[in-house]
């Protein structure tokens, strides 16, 4: 006969051993912590060689992980981008190449040569986003910041997050202060995801407690914090004190007198609280299991950042508009102050973190995105041609077009007026001097490369204006 009292201990034996080793497995697999920054240029950087911004935290970051020196950003404004990192998917092939909620989406001068196309303006549904990925590891997630990726219904929660503080239909805040309101601003005028405060918090630094405070009560189980910032976006507002040491800085002429001090002031108040949220993950003894992505979505407001020696900014598909700053840390796997000079993408963080979780995660397929992994150790592979997109009409560039970059050429087809340029990047990365008439084979070569690939992603395509007439 079976003794009752034996028979429960060893019941309840049995299952502390099965619940210590479940939690163990959840503890050895990785967290994840994406910070992705809004219009931040990669010459804003001091690891990018930004003389004039402070940013030790964020140069700390690199020198304990990997930099990559040929980071491009999916799209050269936000929505498609951040469709891209959620996605694993160029924008172009997710039907979503336009950002949402502008003023005249879809818009063009009635003269225009083309309509730009009626693509989404959300992500649709069906795509499995990176913590739906996951999620069948056992992963909370949160999204925490600026979402501008669909309309209610289609916010963080909607979509596979557990969590969502702050993120919803528009990408630029009212204010970067405490009320977070703009009364001016009828279609804008206020974050509906937001709640609570006080006089005087600064957005970026409330959402910096935001991620502390869900780490703390997620430390005991795998987490995705999707961590992206509303600053350095417009309105350009920071600290009065951060904002008065910028100011002080070019009067006593030291650094960059191109850049606008409040946008400093803004990236400044940006690196200190990324040291915050890394000091609080090494705090608690999470250090050594958590993976740090760090990135931007597109280039630097020209009007307020200096992005040479690249050319344009924000809105262009020239290198200012698509080069951004991207770097991960990873202890144990990524050797500290590791430089690559590998191409890489947006499309590309998905793609690694679905593949560092393995066999649990359900990816998104197909998936544009390579995995990283091998870069870590400089294994070898074959650069993969990275294309654009981008039939609109940004307020920044005003050009819609399409472009490639094969092995150290880049071609650019532009829609309105109707031309094509050539640059060796290897050599002119400030596409300065145009190879298109001395190099036609080239441009028949990238030409055909660029329209295969937009047949095979099948995009929604812009139209000829019918109302155009030439002059």
């Amino acid at each position: 006969m079976i003794d009752n009292k034996k028979f429960i201990l060893f019941l309840l034996t049995i299952s502390f051993l099965v619940l210590n080793v479940n939690a163990q497995s959840n503890i050895d697999k990785p967290n994840f912590v994406i910070i992705f920054v809004d219009d931040l240029g990669k010459t804003d950087i001091g690891t990018y060689g930004n003389d004039f911004i402070e940013t030790p935290n964020i140069d700390n970051l690199a020198s304990e992980g990997m930099k990559w020196t040929n980071a491009y950003s999916a799209a050269p404004i936000c929505s498609p981008t951040r469709a891209a990192i959620l996605t694993g998917k160029n924008p172009a092939r997710v039907h979503f190449t336009g950002h949402i909620t502008a003023i005249g989406r879809h818009r063009h001068p009635g003269n225009s040569m083309i309509v730009p196309p009626k693509d989404l303006m959300f992500i649709p549904k069906e795509e499995i986003i990176i913590p739906e990925a996951i999620k069948p590891a056992g992963y909370k997630s949160i999204s925490i910041g600026k979402w501008h990726v669909g309309p209610d219904g289609y916010w963080p929660k909607d979509m596979g997050f557990d969590e969502n503080v702050a993120g919803w239909t528009h990408g630029s805040p009212p204010s970067h202060f405490f009320p977070y309101k703009d009364s001016e601003k009828t279609w804008n005028p206020s974050i509906p995801t937001l709640s609570g405060g006080e006089e005087g918090e600064y957005l970026a630094d409330r959402l910096t407690d935001e991620a502390i405070e869900f780490i703390n009560r997620n430390r005991n189980n795998p987490f995705l914090v999707y961590f992206p910032h509303y600053a350095v976006h417009t309105p350009l507002q920071a600290p009065e004190e951060l904002v008065d040491k910028y100011k002080m800085k070019q009067l006593e002429n030291i650094g960059n007198k191109r850049i606008d001090p409040v946008y400093a002031a803004m990236v400044d108040n940006l690196d200190q609280n990324v040291g915050r949220l890394l000091d609080e993950i090494k705090r608690i003894g999470l250090d050594d299991n958590t993976v740090v992505i760090f990135a931007s979505d597109n280039g630097a407001v020209q009007s307020t950042s200096d992005m040479r020696p690249y050319r344009e900014g924000k809105g262009h598909l020239y290198e200012g508009g698509i080069r951004v700053p991207f770097i991960m840390r990873w202890p144990g796997y990524i050797d500290p102050g590791t430089i690559s000079n590998r191409p890489t993408r947006t499309e590309d963080i998905y793609a690694t973190i679905v593949d560092i979780v393995g066999s649990e995660a359900k990816a998104n397929k197909p998936l544009d995105g390579r995995s990283l992994i091998g870069d870590f150790k400089n294994s070898p592979y074959d650069a993969p041609d990275m294309h654009w997109y981008y039939p609109h009409y940004a307020p920044q560039g005003n050009i819609p077009g399409a472009a490639i970059i094969s092995g150290k050429y880049k071609y650019l087809e532009f829609y309105d007026p109707n031309k094509n340029e050539l640059y060796d990047l290897a050599n002119d990365p400030g596409e300065t001097k145009d190879l298109s008439d001395s190099m036609p084979e080239k441009i028949i070569e990238l030409r055909g490369k660029l329209n295969k690939w937009l047949h095979d992603v099948n995009p929604i395509f812009h139209t000829a204006n019918p109302k155009h007439t030439s002059n």
